[in-house]
């Protein structure tokens, strides 16, 4: 039965899910939406990991929804150095914006005295609770249907490496979920980068979040 969950869908993932702050044209959740007919609750938020889906997916259970999309990778995947504080950008509070400040400068320094090449490096979210954290969630709503969607490359060109090593972990991962699928515009987005790229080299441009809709409704019909 399904009389609990919502007419509706929701996308959890980063600014390529939230779109930049200005930005006036379709984001590719809405065109997704529209194109299945459902009302969409968007909780993409810049700068968030899979550290922040297991709390939205607290507040904004997946279960309510007949569809999810889930896209992160692109921080989780960023390098720093090891040890590093991480402070969460949802739930958010004034101290929590304070620390990140303090943080921020810590890396700042941390990159001046070498610290990653001192203590180690690693992801902002290593890979195996990266998909332990996704997986989770797709498992607590068996009823509702997931599309675990790629990252974007980057044109900051030495990041790719490890965003296609997550990317491929998340293929496999909605391999072994019978509730998920997997979307993967990434190539694509690349090979057309000049147009499909903003200038900062990191959020999609109107051909991007095109392109990334046709990649996930593609999924979602097979």
């Amino acid at each position: 039965m399904r009389s609990h969950i919502m007419d509706g869908c929701i996308a959890y993932g980063d600014c390529n899910t939230e779109g930049l702050k200005g930005y006036r044209e379709k984001l590719w959740p809405e065109m997704v939406a529209e194109q299945a007919g459902l009302a969409l609750t968007n909780c993409g938020h810049t700068m968030c990991t899979t550290r922040e889906l297991r709390h939205y997916a607290a507040d904004f259970p997946p279960g309510n929804f007949q569809l999810a999309f889930i896209q992160y990778g692109l921080v989780d995947s960023w390098v720093t150095f090891r040890g590093a504080p991480y402070v969460l950008y949802y739930p958010d509070s004034p101290g929590r914006k304070i620390a990140r400040k303090l943080v921020k400068k810590l890396k700042k320094w941390a990159r001046k005295f070498r610290l990653q090449q001192r203590l180690g490096e690693r992801e902002q979210v290593p890979l195996d609770k990266y998909l332990a954290t996704i997986a989770a969630v797709v498992r607590s709503a068996p009823q509702t249907r997931f599309v675990l969607v790629a990252t974007p490359f980057n044109l900051d060109e030495p990041r790719n490496p490890r965003i296609r090593r997550y990317n491929q972990a998340l293929e496999s991962l909605a391999g072994r979920e019978p509730n998920a699928v997997f979307a993967d515009a990434s190539e694509r987005l690349w090979e057309s980068r000049k147009r499909t790229m903003m200038a900062d080299g990191t959020h999609l441009a109107a051909d991007g979040h095109r392109i990334m809709a046709e990649a996930v409704i593609n999924a979602l019909s097979h």
